[in-house]
């Protein structure tokens, strides 16, 4: 499982380029997960694989899912922006709701900091910012449990 996570590219296309283009030369994508901040942006994206995007708090007028939950074999993932969980003031909240949803890791975005932490035994991940060259993948470790790779352009 090689999943490529961005979140809050806010128009920055550049970066999105630059992002596609390291990560294909580091090897295949499984999938391309998008937390939100920047719907529009996808047009530009030539992914070659499955994109899943859920909508933020800038998304306004988009018809997007405020979140999904996808299954990558035996991980389930729970997608979301992360503004309608607080994620500025805590995990909790986002994991809670992941937790029940089945979900072992939780991808969001809203607060431009890249970061992840365990919480509740849910993997919350935030790929950082794309606006500021912040992406990230999720991948399994040996024992096949999800850990994730931060990036930096």
């Amino acid at each position: 499982m090689r999943l490529l996570l961005f979140s809050d590219s806010h128009g920055s296309v550049h970066h999105l380029l630059a992002m596609m283009s390291r990560a294909q030369r580091e090897g295949p994508v499984d999938a391309i997960l998008f937390a939100g901040d920047g719907i529009g942006d996808l047009a530009f994206l030539q992914a070659g694989c499955p994109v899943h995007a859920v909508r933020g708090n800038c998304d306004l007028g988009s018809s997007m899912e405020k979140e999904l939950l996808l299954n990558f074999g035996s991980q389930q993932v729970y997608l979301t922006h992360g503004h309608l969980h607080r994620v500025k003031h805590g995990l909790s909240l986002l994991a809670s709701d992941a937790l029940e949803r089945g979900a072992q890791v939780a991808v969001f975005g809203h607060s431009h900091q890249q970061g992840a932490a365990i919480k509740n035994g849910v993997l919350c991940v935030n790929p950082g910012a794309l606006s500021k060259g912040e992406y990230a993948m999720l991948l399994k470790d040996n024992n096949g449990q999800p850990e994730s790779r931060f990036y930096q352009l």
